[in-house]
């Protein structure tokens, strides 16, 4: 990217901003900004998104890291804060549009009662996104008349969604949706059954030669490094020695019951079942002192792991220290998890498998979501994690699943996945790219389950001796780093990873995913998301290679005028995995998401801009709120 148009706010008063997008049109520029000055990287690059390669992924990847957005997290206090408080309304939060563009809005926001950034030609459309006319969230009116005790009051009166054309689903809408779509596999007759058996065993010589030839790759790199005496680690963060070298007699275990029963919870595991058929495990965790009184929160992990991944960082596991705090604690399970069942389909039936993030986030979510507010009455806080970020935002977006956006008092991403890093780029993904035809793909790694050899090494091996081999493989391939780890609980960790997933979901982030570089369409500017989506908070960390978060945070600020995106945090040298399993996790991370669910879980009413002739002691009252707040 070494030429490309400068879109930055510099040139004169009166100068238009055309953006990297196909279908935009020009823009005025705004005075506002809030990178200090300096032009967003949507604003500089001149390649879309969508067509970067991995020279320009990589070089997204340094920006991210270089020029954070948000606050700036690290050593368990905020470094800095972004821009000026009084350029945008909410502190941290960011309405989709620039503090002088948002501010011309204000009146009209409020004199006509809708959401903050919809604009009057949209309001017409209120009805394709499924919600009913009536007065927008930050209104005077609305805010009279919420009553939390029962979210049921404001989720939408509509039915629940038994049609495609409930609720604004409209099939052939997915101009704005890099969407993916599923094999129908017909009826397995019994002479299909032996074709499809013979093809399953001849893929699985071939994924088993080729997993084991990476392990070994993998393992003599890993060794390498130790031996190697010019080769720096990268410095490994503080811990408290006593923690360090402390011994808690837990065992490695797959089980959330074991790991909740161990440091003194009730585990209740729950069945929840969606439109299409599949079984649900949802894991309920109880605190003996409260009993689940607290505030619901859903908690969904990412890809290749179930709801233990929560679990095992001891009192420090984020469902834990949730449940401590005194909230209601839900961890959840995509399909097919703890071989989980289907209404019709054994786990022989190609139909079994035949899913990808797309019906996660039509089918799975909404059904997690839907239970829980039929349990507690409440709406719940949603917390995901990787995949389960980027399924959550894919449900929450037009012609999905926007209803369940009513019945979410936040939406808290850890990690989006909604935005690939280069490390899809590298090998051994570079030659799974490949692949790209489905009937190569469904020959060399079949159309059930996605490298059996994983799961029949996780029944054979010791659960010590899996984990220990399972850190170099991961390392190798997704570039992670130990520095942010208890050296003691990372073969715990890899124990409850590498777990049976869909090869169709594999499918789709190695021929749509790592090609469009994102769920979405980025050559468009249409907004991907309706009003109804919830209040948003985003954690991404600076050294994530495998899924960049700064490109999602400029979209949503530019061009998603219905989103409202209440806190923005950059972690400092945070890779994929560390926002849940780093030493420092609950000082840096954990106590902005519990900041989050506090904030919104009685509505979300934003912090008004003062009048002019105050800016100097607003401003002075801002800085003196950013010194104490408590992190």
């Amino acid at each position: 990217m070494s030429d490309f148009v400068d879109y930055s706010r510099k040139a004169q008063a009166g100068a238009t901003n055309k953006g990297p997008f196909d279908d935009e049109p020009p823009r005025p520029l705004s005075r506002g900004s809030r990178s200090s000055g300096k032009s967003s990287a949507s604003q500089r690059r001149k390649v879309n998104y969508g067509d970067m390669s991995r020279a320009d992924l990589e070089a997204e990847a340094r920006d991210e890291r270089q020029h954070p957005v948000g606050d700036f997290m690290s050593h368990q206090q905020v470094i800095s804060k972004e821009g000026d408080e009084e350029a945008y309304i909410g502190g941290t939060s960011a309405f989709g549009v620039s503090g002088s563009g948002r501010a011309g809005q204000n009146d009209y926001n409020e004199k006509d009662g809708v959401a903050y950034g919809n604009y009057p030609q949209q309001q017409d459309a209120a009805s394709y996104y499924g919600a009913v006319q009536q007065p927008g969230f930050f209104s005077e009116k609305s805010q009279q008349q919420r009553r939390y005790a029962d979210p049921r009051q404001h989720i939408d009166a509509r039915p629940q969604r038994n049609q495609p054309e409930d609720l604004g689903y409209d099939p052939e809408d997915h101009h704005f949706l890099n969407d993916h779509i599923v094999p129908d596999y017909p009826t397995q007759t019994f002479f299909r059954k032996c074709v499809l058996t013979g093809f399953q065993i001849g893929s699985f010589i071939g994924t088993t030669a080729g997993f084991n030839l990476i392990a070994v790759m993998a393992i003599a790199t890993y060794v390498f490094k130790f031996i190697n005496p010019f080769y720096k680690f990268k410095k490994r963060k503080d811990v408290d020695k006593e923690w360090e070298l402390r011994i808690t007699g837990e065992r490695f275990s797959s089980r959330a019951e074991y790991y909740a029963e161990f440091f003194g919870h009730e585990c209740e595991a729950l069945d929840v079942e969606t439109e299409d058929g599949f079984v649900l495990r949802v894991h309920h965790l109880i605190h003996k002192k409260f009993k689940g009184r607290g505030h619901p929160v859903i908690l969904q992990h990412g890809i290749l792991s179930n709801s233990v991944t929560f679990m095992v960082n001891e009192e420090k596991s984020l469902a834990f220290w949730l449940l401590d705090q005194g909230y209601d604690v839900y961890v959840s399970n995509i399909r097919t998890n703890f071989k989980m069942p289907h209404r019709h389909f054994k786990r022989s039936d190609p139909r079994y498998w035949a899913w990808s993030i797309k019906e996660i986030g039509m089918y799975d979510l909404p059904a997690i979501v839907d239970f829980v507010v039929g349990r507690t009455g409440v709406k719940p806080a949603y917390i995901g994690h990787s995949q389960g970020t980027g399924t959550m935002f894919l449900a929450l977006s037009r012609g999905i699943r926007p209803d369940i956006g009513n019945k979410l008092s936040s939406f808290i991403a850890l990690g989006p996945s909604v935005y690939a890093g280069p490390v899809l780029r590298t090998f051994p993904f570079s030659v799974m790219r490949k692949f790209k035809s489905r009937g190569l793909w469904s020959l060399v790694f079949g159309v059930r389950e996605f490298l059996p050899f994983l799961s029949i090494l996780q029944n054979v091996l010791p659960s010590w001796l899996f984990g220990h081999v399972a850190v170099p493989v991961f390392q190798f391939l997704f570039g992670f780093g130990t520095q942010q780890w208890l050296w003691r609980q990372v073969p715990k960790f890899f124990r409850t990873v590498g777990l049976p997933n869909s090869s169709e979901l594999l499918y789709y982030y190695m021929s749509n995913f790592s090609y469009t570089n994102c769920i979405f369409n980025t050559h468009s500017a249409e907004p991907w998301f309706p009003r109804s989506f919830p209040p948003l908070a985003i954690f991404y960390g600076t050294a994530d290679t495998l899924v960049l978060g700064k490109p999602l945070v400029e979209r949503i600020r530019e061009y998603e005028p219905n989103v409202r995106l209440v806190k923005v945090v950059a972690l400092d040298d945070y890779e994929h995995m560390d926002m849940i399993w780093g030493v420092n996790a609950v000082p840096e991370c954990f106590l902005g998401i519990r900041d989050m669910i506090e904030e919104t879980k009685n509505g979300y009413t934003p912090v008004r801009r003062t009048k002019r002739s105050n800016s100097k002691r607003s401003r002075r009252s801002s800085s003196q709120n950013r010194e104490t707040r408590d992190y």
